[in-house]
């Protein structure tokens, strides 16, 4: 019988199994909310699609019926509040069950929905709403996030539409009873398949966040991930982190787990435990994780074995660099490997280790098909086996390949730089070897991963800058156990300062007030001079010989 997901997918495979082509099929109007979310529900309406779990103990089961109902009423609300096909729609939901509504509403209306993470500062929502001039906005009403938000919006100018779930906060309409209140039905809206669906900020090393644009056919592209990393298939009940605001959710606990009718384990929670997690996994029979090493390593301190995880066949890990200990301790205490993956905003997965690909050590994974890849050298020629280069992504014929981003928000100059004629620029450098298992080697540009989260260096040094005792400063990624990297600023000051702890304290301090958590610098070192080239440039990645580190004691 022909998996759901082959309706959109053909894929060819060699005598062991492997893909090794796919061919996407789909209309000029294809629409994930339409052609998917509600064929699911025409197929399948009482199965469930989403095990929604809190830390406050509340639980909420929502079939593809209950999908299709709610996000048609959801649609309804949206477009009589006067939001139209085009219009850019700011999610700012955590990992509470209505973001998959109000996503698949966006959707059914046309809408570029513009997920966010709910604790950025006002500043950082204010910025990303004037660039992407956001007519709406759904928020949570965790904290002060609708606080935040508003003053954002106000200073925006352009949010129109402000609506908060679980009850009304002050200068937001209450989306759950408005909802309430809607009619079912809704008539199919006209949709392009390649206007742009999603749109998401990400750190970049140069200026402000770019914001990348992705197209109704990505959510296609991202099967590869849920069906052969993660082990996805129809009966899967998968557990993924990470909140709705980054773009791996569009991976991990979305579109391409439902493609491939995998039941989402999704867990609310303010505070990260481990044990919390552990114990949803054993009560739930997850048969599937994916997570940060960072996750991982919380949840192997307190002990994997120490749970009825027997229901998982699968471990998967992602978002930063994994450490050959960790993958040992997991291995350890589960007796099963992690299957690493490599991955980018841009472009969604692009390789990874999995029970059908296979496994190698040290790699971050067998390139998967839907892409072209290739290493380039330096000097303009792609890498043989074994040689380093960038990875890049070929468009074959001139052909976008689908899942790849159609651009940066209002940068042509960006998108440009990445994407050079037929070749996309991933900006990371590796090697490969004859059977197609990358090895990753790192960033050229100095992108810190903490925690899971991509930090621009530039934003780092560009508030720490502000500081009257800082001439100038550079950040830097540094390898740490818990975090993958964690932060540390190198401090040239201005004349009249001197180094010592105290000032560094002060400095870090000054700086963690003023951004958000996972940016906060973790440790600070004073240098007499940055690291430059000939022509004066400040150059990254050279390693930097500090005197005293100081690490920060709040």
């Amino acid at each position: 019988m022909a998996e759901f997901y082959e309706r959109f997918i053909h894929e060819t495979f060699d005598a062991d199994g492997r893909p090794v082509a796919c061919r996407y099929v789909y209309g000029p109007d294809f629409n994930y909310g339409y052609d998917v979310a509600d064929a699911l529900a025409e197929v399948h309406p009482d199965r469930v699609a989403m095990r929604w779990r809190d830390d406050r103990g509340r639980a909420r089961d929502l079939t593809f019926a209950d999908l299709r109902s709610l996000s048609d009423r959801a649609a309804r609300l949206l477009a009589g509040r006067g939001l139209h096909r085009g219009d850019v729609l700011m999610a700012a939901l955590r990992c509470h069950w209505q973001y998959w509504v109000v996503a698949l509403a966006a959707h059914k209306l046309g809408l570029i929905l513009a997920p966010v993470y709910h604790l950025l500062s006002e500043d950082d929502l204010a910025y990303r709403m004037q660039a992407a001039q956001v007519r709406g906005v759904v928020c949570c009403r965790d904290g002060d996030a609708p606080a935040r938000v508003r003053a954002a919006a106000d200073r925006a100018g352009t949010v129109a539409v402000r609506l908060t779930i679980d009850g009304a906060a002050e200068g937001f309409a209450d989306f759950d009873a408005l909802l309430a209140a809607q009619p079912e039905g809704w008539d199919r809206v006209a949709t392009a398949c390649h206007d742009p669906m999603l749109l998401y900020f990400t750190s970049g090393t140069t200026g402000k966040p770019k914001g990348v644009l992705h197209d109704f056919v990505y959510p296609l592209a991202n099967h590869c991930g849920a069906r052969y990393m993660q082990d996805g298939h129809d009966g899967s009940v998968h557990f993924a982190t990470g909140d709705t605001g980054w773009e791996v959710v569009s991976g991990t606990k979305f579109y391409s787990q439902w493609l491939c009718l995998v039941t989402l384990l999704v867990y609310d929670c303010d505070r990260f435990s481990a044990e919390a997690v552990l114990a949803l996994l054993e009560r739930e029979r997850a048969t599937s994780v994916m997570a940060q090493p960072t996750v991982y390593r919380k949840l192997t301190d307190v002990g994997l074995d120490r749970y009825d995880l027997s229901s998982v066949t699968c471990w998967a890990v992602g978002g930063e660099k994994l450490l050959p200990d960790l993958a040992e301790t997991v291995r350890a205490q589960t007796g099963q490997p992690l299957y690493e993956g490599y991955a980018q905003s841009e472009a969604g997965l692009i390789a990874a280790l999995s029970k059908v690909g296979g496994l190698r050590p040290g790699s971050v994974g067998r390139i998967l098909p839907k892409y072209h890849v290739e290493l380039l050298r330096p000097d303009g020629r792609f890498a043989a086996p074994g040689e380093e280069g960038e990875i890049v992504l070929v468009a074959d014929g001139g052909h976008r390949p689908e899942g790849l981003l159609i651009g940066y928000l209002g940068d042509e100059e960006a998108t440009r730089h990445i994407l050079d004629g037929d070749l996309y620029h991933t900006g990371d450098l590796a090697t490969r070897d004859a059977d197609g298992f990358l090895y990753y080697k790192g960033r050229a540009d100095g992108i810190i991963k903490t925690k899971g989260y991509r930090v621009s260096p530039v934003e780092v040094e560009a508030l720490l800058g502000q500081h009257p005792a800082v001439y100038e400063c550079l950040a830097a990624g540094i390898a740490d156990r818990d975090l993958g990297q964690r932060i540390r600023a190198y401090v040239h000051l201005r004349a009249g300062e001197a180094p010592s702890e105290a000032l560094a304290q002060e400095l870090m301090a000054w700086h963690n007030a003023r951004c958000t958590g996972y940016r906060k610098i973790r440790e600070l070192a004073f240098v007499p001079a940055l690291p430059r080239n000939d022509n004066g440039k400040l150059v990254r990645g050279r390693p930097i010989e500090p005197g005293a580190v100081y690490p920060y004691r709040p």
